[in-house]
């Protein structure tokens, strides 16, 4: 547990840049000495904007939690593949302070773009009537308030508090005031809500004095997505929570475990770049979103039935031939038993009346696509666990071609069109539909070396990737992510990043007539409360 300090003896503290604090910060951010700076003045800020709003006498602790790229295992956490992540040089500061009573303040720097709001958690929805998390939030009071607020950013921290209090049923959680500012642009695909959680979550928890395990930790925050309708994984609090600083950490899930931390190499840069359309996941995004959780679900369910070597499995990783000790060629076989695009009453037909309310709950966390693509789904999934697994290696090795091919194959599952060079574009054929699958019975391609469909791109950022990706020092190019929007990710080879920025910024941002953001990341440590500034 860190101890509360005064608000004025913090910022006294904060401004003398003693020696504690410049260590600490060189810890979390490593030897880049703008961002350093840039800290500096956003800590200085957020300090002196709580003593404006709250008091100077208040005692505070700050917690910080950074954004995250995601370097390969895209769309595969929830069905327990690797995810390869590093935590950005973007995130949010939270000042927190105690409170006499269970009421919780959230204010924003940003104010106009995130509004105050006095929240009152015990009296908003009575959390004390249940003891199981996904009966809370399916309720229909969850449910009412979703709707009525769905894109409030209240909604976040609501989603922590409640997680955490239905965990501790025997005391209620103090109250807080917070004071939040940060720098991931929202909507970006870099998990601002995610970070969000975390940051509050760290706070909230040292105010209380409880201490919890990160993987714990981890997997509360990532329950605590259902109750704004998200039916994903964890991999964004366990990237934001676990990363080290200049290293991809390689995370696994069911269980949660750390593989490995890999160095990234000096010669390579990662730069991030903005579509210009936001990936807010609501309405539209969210239903696609949770539409292709329920494909993996629902494939996974049918093979079960169908396929006799999948009748244990409990998560799709472990259809690998490596796992099941098989020729590749009998697992394609093996996914012959999936239904060519079936409707919810082809599926309902498949199954049987004895699964009825399980499809229910699966049916309820989306609108009806009228058809799933449950085929190519599973062959991304598949596909996408094999690269994560081995991605590793693959950096260790420095063996950069076959990292492109990694990547672009990666982006291909979700690509919805190819741009040539003359800028005119045309579908992506994702070759997989039941004939390809024949074909692959018969050829056996290996499983890294295709790419399934998950259609999670969008045009704006395929375009993007297209023109990158014509650049001999791009090593890879690919959403960031969830897709949907926001941003791209791109792996570039030192002194190669200048023309790849120039080439974004002739071809892409200025065609489309919107602010060029493009920049580069540095890897840094994952969230924490700063300790320096509790003294």
């Amino acid at each position: 547990m860190v101890s509360s300090v005064e608000a004025s003896k913090c910022l006294n503290h904060l401004m003398s840049k003693s020696i504690d604090i410049k260590e600490e910060l060189n810890t979390i951010y490593g030897d880049q000495l703008s961002l350093i700076d840039d800290r500096f003045k956003s800590l200085k800020i957020i300090v002196e904007n709580f003593i404006k709003y709250y008091g100077d006498n208040r005692k505070i602790i700050i917690s910080r939690a950074p954004g995250r790229v995601n370097l390969m295992g895209r769309h595969i956490d929830h069905q327990g593949g690797y995810v390869n992540t590093i935590a950005i040089n973007k995130e949010i500061l939270l000042v927190a302070s105690s409170r006499q009573d269970y009421k919780v303040n959230i204010r924003n720097i940003e104010n106009l773009r995130f509004p105050e709001n006095k929240l009152d958690p015990h009296s908003l929805l009575e959390i004390s009537k249940f003891s199981d998390w996904k009966d809370f939030v399916r309720s229909k009071e969850v449910l009412k308030l979703n709707k009525k607020i769905p894109d409030d950013w209240s909604m976040y921290i609501l989603a922590i508090y409640y997680r955490l209090q239905l965990n501790y049923p025997k005391f209620k959680l103090t109250g807080v005031d917070c004071l939040f500012g940060g720098n991931i642009p929202v909507g970006s695909g870099l998990s601002s809500s995610s970070a969000l959680g975390v940051v509050f979550s760290l706070a909230l928890l040292n105010l209380n004095k409880i201490n919890l395990s990160k993987e714990i930790l981890i997997e509360m925050i990532g329950e605590a997505e259902l109750f704004l309708g998200f039916d994903g994984g964890k991999a964004d609090p366990a990237a934001i929570i676990s990363a080290e600083k200049g290293k991809v950490s390689t995370i696994g899930f069911f269980p949660f475990h750390i593989l490995c931390t890999t160095q990234i190499p000096k010669h390579l840069k990662i730069i991030i770049a903005y579509s210009g359309i936001e990936a807010k996941k609501v309405g539209e995004k969210k239903d696609i979103f949770n539409q292709r959780v329920a494909s993996y679900k629902l494939a996974m369910m049918i093979l079960r039935k169908k396929w006799s070597l999948s009748k244990n499995i409990s998560h799709l990783r472990d259809l690998m031939p490596n796992k099941l000790n098989i020729p590749v060629s009998e697992l394609y076989h093996g996914l012959l038993s999936l239904p060519n695009n079936p409707t919810r009453n082809d599926i309902i037909s498949i199954m049987g009346p004895e699964y009825i309310e399980i499809l229910k709950e699966v049916f309820m966390t989306h609108v009806d696509p009228d058809n799933y693509d449950l085929l190519g789904v599973t062959l991304f999934g598949l596909s996408e666990c094999a690269r994560s697994e081995n991605f590793y290696k693959i950096l260790e090795k420095r063996n950069y071609k076959l990292l492109k091919t990694f990547v672009n194959l990666s982006h291909n599952g979700d690509r919805l069109v190819l741009f040539d060079s003359f800028g005119n574009y045309s579908h992506y054929d994702h070759l997989s539909t039941k004939d390809h699958l024949v074909l692959m019975v018969k050829n056996q391609p290996s499983l890294v070396s295709i790419s399934g469909n998950y259609s999670c791109s969008i045009k704006e950022i395929d375009k993007m990737v297209d023109i990158v990706n014509s650049i001999p020092g791009t090593i890879g190019a690919q959403i960031a992510g969830a897709g949907m929007g926001g941003n791209m990710t791109i792996l570039v080879k030192d002194n190669s990043e200048i023309q790849v920025m120039d080439e974004l910024r002739n071809k892409y941002y200025k065609q489309q007539n919107i602010s060029f953001e493009a920049s580069i990341t540095y890897p840094i440590s994952g969230a924490s409360i700063f300790k320096s500034l509790q003294k």
